[in-house]
C-alpha cells in the first residue's frame, strides 16, 4: 500500500483535489437552493402551453401540461400541405401547414400510427425559413388523447438533431482516445465535469438569485482547478498555470463589473435574453449581469490555454538550463513566449466574436449604417466588450503565469532584477536615450547656426577696417553700374 501511494502520489493528489472541488461546489449548490429551479406551472400557464402546441380539441379544458410528453416519431406517409390566411403584427401572412402520417417510436403510444402537423409558415417571406418533411424523416412532437373521441392529436415541434450530433461527438471521442490515449481520456473527463458544473450547478444558482459575476468567478476557478489537476496533474507547472488562469479570469470579471455601469448595457440584446424575463423567476434576474457572466465564461478557455503553454515551456526551459538561469531571466523568457502566443490567441478570439455577429454586421452594411452608429449599437458594443474583456484576461495571464512559474521553479531565488529585463522598461530606456541624443544634436546644431550667423554679420573692429569695408562696397556698386550700362 505504501509503495502504491508513493508511486502514484501525484495522481492521488490530483483526484483528491478534484473531489474536494466537486464537493465544495455541491455544497454551495445545495446551500443556494439549486434544486429549486423547477417551478410549478399554474393552471393558466398550462392552458396557454396546450393552446400553443396543440390544435383545438374538444375537451381541451381538461388537458394539462403533464399529459403532453415529447416523443420521437418517423414520417411514414405524406398527406397534404394546406394554406390559411393569418395576421402577424398587422400584416397579412399566409400560414402553411403540412400534414403526414407518423409512427410513434417512444412513450406510451409506441408503435401507434397517427396524423401529425408541421407548421411551414415562413415569417421571413423569403422561402428560406422552413424545411418540408419527407418520408423517413425523424421528428419530435407532442401528443394528446382526446378522450371524447378517442383521437390522438399530435403537433411537430422540430426535427431530431441530437442523433447526428451524438454520432459526431462519438467520433471525436474515439479519435481523441486513439491519438492521445490516457491523456485523451483525462481531457474528455475534464470536459464532461466542466459541462456538468455549468449546466447543473452554475445555471441553477444564477437562476435562483446568485450574483452572476460571483457565480462565474467561482465556477471559473473550479473549472481551472479541475481541468489542470485532471489533465496535467498536481505539479509546479499546474500551480503556475492555475494562478495565471485565475488571474486572467478575475481580470475579465473585474472589467465586466466596472463597465456594467459605464456603457449603459441593458442585457436584452437578443430573443433569448428577452424570453428569459418572461420565465417564472424573470423579475429577479439581472440580465445585464448574466450577459457579463457570459463574457467571463468566454474568456475562460483562452486564459487556460495561454497559461498552460507558458508554464509548460518554462518548466522545460528550467529543466534544461538548471541553476544557470535565475528567476527574473526565466520570467523574461515567459513574457517572450507569451508574446508569441498572444499574437495568435488574440487573433483567434477577435475573429470568433466577429463571426458570432457576422450576420448582424452584414445587415448594417446592407443598410449603409455609419461606423459611429454600429459601434454604439448595444449588440455590437456587447460583442466588442466580450472581445476586449477576453483580451485583457489573456494579457494579464501572461505576466502572472511567468512570474509565478519563475518563483516556484527557482524556489524564490529570483536573482537581481535588471530593469532592462522588463520589455517595457527597455522600450522606455531606449526611447529616453534616443530623445536625449536628439535633444543634444538639436542644441549643437542651433549653437553652430547661431555662431555662423554671428560671424557673417560681424562688424569691423577699427577705423581702418571700416574704411576698407566701405571702399570695397563702393567698388562693388560701381562695377554693377558699369556692367548695366555696357550690357
Amino acid at each position: 500500500m505504501k509503495s502504491f501511494v508513493t508511486n502514484h502520489r501525484q495522481t492521488l493528489i490530483s483526484f483528491c483535489g478534484v473531489a474536494a472541488v466537486l464537493i465544495t461546489v455541491g455544497v454551495l449548490w445545495l446551500t443556494m437552493g439549486g434544486t429549486n429551479q423547477k417551478k410549478t406551472l399554474t393552471s393558466e400557464n398550462k392552458a396557454s402551453e396546450s393552446d400553443y402546441y396543440l390544435p383545438s380539441v374538444s375537451g381541451s379544458d381538461e388537458i394539462s401540461v403533464d399529459e403532453m410528453k415529447i416523443e420521437r416519431v418517423v414520417v411514414t406517409k405524406l398527406l397534404d400541405i394546406y394554406e390559411t390566411g393569418g395576421d402577424w403584427g398587422g400584416e397579412s401572412i399566409v400560414q402553411r401547414t403540412q400534414t403526414f402520417m407518423v409512427k410513434i417510436l417512444t412513450g406510451p403510444y409506441k408503435g401507434v400510427e397517427t396524423q401529425m402537423q408541421l407548421d411551414l409558415t415562413d415569417m421571413t417571406g423569403t422561402g428560406k425559413g422552413v424545411i418540408i418533411a419527407k418520408e423517413g424523416d425523424r421528428l419530435l412532437g407532442y401528443f394528446v388523447m382526446d378522450y371524447d373521441t378517442y383521437t390522438l392529436y399530435g403537433t411537430c415541434t422540430g426535427f431530431q438533431r441530437d442523433i447526428p450530433l451524438a454520432w459526431l461527438a462519438l467520433g471525436f471521442i474515439v479519435l481523441l482516445i486513439l491519438f492521445f490515449g490516457r491523456a485523451g481520456v483525462k481531457s474528455f473527463s475534464a470536459l464532461v465535469i466542466t459541462c456538468f458544473m455549468l449546466i447543473f450547478v452554475m445555471i441553477p444558482l444564477v437562476y435562483n438569485g446568485m450574483d452572476p459575476v460571483l457565480a462565474v468567478a467561482i465556477f471559473g476557478s473550479a473549472t481551472i482547478v479541475v481541468t489542470l489537476l485532471m489533465v496535467h496533474g498536481a505539479s509546479v507547472s499546474s500551480l503556475a498555470a492555475g494562478t495565471g488562469a485565475v488571474g486572467g479570469v478575475l481580470t475579465s470579471a473585474l472589467i465586466a463589473f466596472i463597465l456594467k455601469r459605464l456603457i449603459w448595457i441593458t442585457g436584452t440584446v437578443d430573443e433569448e435574453s428577452i424570453s428569459l424575463l418572461y420565465t417564472d423567476n424573470g423579475r429577479n434576474l439581472d440580465v445585464a449581469a448574466i450577459l457579463f457572466a457570459a463574457i467571463v465564461i468566454g474568456s475562460l478557455g483562452g486564459t487556460i490555454d495561454v497559461s498552460v503553454s507558458i508554464s509548460s515551456s518554462l518548466e522545460e526551459l528550467k529543466g534544461k538550463m538548471g541553476e544557470s538561469i535565475n528567476g527574473w531571466e526565466l520570467a523574461r523568457s515567459g513574457m517572450s513566449i507569451g508574446c508569441d502566443i498572444m499574437g495568435a490567441s488574440l487573433n483567434t478570439m477577435i475573429l470568433a466574436y466577429v463571426g458570432s455577429s457576422f450576420q448582424l454586421l452584414m445587415l448594417f452594411s446592407a443598410y449603409h449604417i455609419s461606423l459611429e452608429e454600429i459601434i454604439n449599437n448595444e449588440m455590437i458594443a456587447v460583442e466588442l466588450l466580450r472581445a476586449l474583456a477576453g483580451c485583457f484576461g489573456l494579457l494579464m495571464s501572461v505576466p502572472i503565469t511567468s512570474v509565478t512559474a519563475a518563483l516556484l521553479s527557482c524556489k524564490g531565488n529570483m536573482g537581481t532584477l535588471n530593469l532592462n529585463d522588463i520589455k517595457i522598461m527597455r522600450l522606455c530606456t531606449g526611447a529616453g536615450k534616443k530623445l536625449s541624443a536628439a535633444w543634444k544634436n538639436a542644441l549643437a546644431e542651433a549653437k553652430k547656426n547661431a555662431s555662423d550667423k554671428e560671424e557673417d554679420h560681424q562688424e569691423p573692429q577699427n577705423l581702418f577696417e571700416k574704411a576698407r569695408h566701405h571702399y570695397e562696397e563702393m567698388n562693388a556698386e560701381d562695377s554693377e553700374k558699369d556692367s548695366e550700362r555696357n550690357g
